[in-house]
């Protein structure tokens, strides 16, 4: 699942940042802003093919602290995810988006469903060279089911609500797409 991996560590990175800006705005919500990384990860069985891969990450946030909606989180991120294959080939997934996360039910402590909404180019990955290898963009609806609090627990399920502008890449086998683009199988 190539864009709940990307869209995963997205929310997750926000979920953070919401809680750390929760905490130093409790008593005045205000709008915080976020940037993490780049973080470098060497994964040395990439995808089971034996071969190292290096992969920096990084994204930029705004966090609004009380949302002036019916939600309970609400961010704006643009993150880069750069995958580099020992013979030097490089596959970036941009992504760049409006995410919203609603708690539907459950206890948030216990088994719990959340909404997450994603608006605008959800992700778009690319061979440095060779142009666009795969894109999700536009209105974007998931009900997630996690077995204990959020993005700290188990994922139960995802169900796409609503698919308004074409995310094939959210629940496409990431090894699949990934080792042909880097020149790995």
């Amino acid at each position: 699942m190539h864009g709940l991996r990307t869209f995963a560590a997205a929310a997750g990175a926000a979920a953070l940042a919401l809680a750390a800006a929760t905490a130093a705005g409790a008593a005045n919500p205000q709008v915080q802003h976020f940037t993490f990384g780049p973080t470098v990860n060497a994964d040395e069985d990439f995808c089971g093919t034996g071969q190292t891969v290096t992969e920096t990450f990084s994204a930029r946030l705004t966090v609004w602290n009380d949302p002036n909606q019916p939600v309970d989180t609400r961010n704006q991120s643009v993150s880069d995810d750069v995958f580099v294959s020992p013979a030097g080939v490089t596959v970036t997934t941009h992504s760049a988006y409006s995410f919203t996360d609603v708690l539907l039910s459950g206890d948030p402590n216990g088994t719990n469903t959340h909404q997450w909404t994603f608006k605008g180019a959800a992700q778009v990955t690319r061979i440095a060279g060779g142009g666009v290898i795969a894109r999700d963009s536009g209105h974007f609806v998931v009900d997630t089911t996690w077995d204990g609090p959020e993005f700290n627990s188990d994922l139960i399920s995802t169900v796409v609500v609503k698919d308004a502008g074409g995310h094939p890449d959210f629940n496409s086998d990431f090894c699949s797409l990934m080792v042909p683009a880097l020149g790995l199988g």
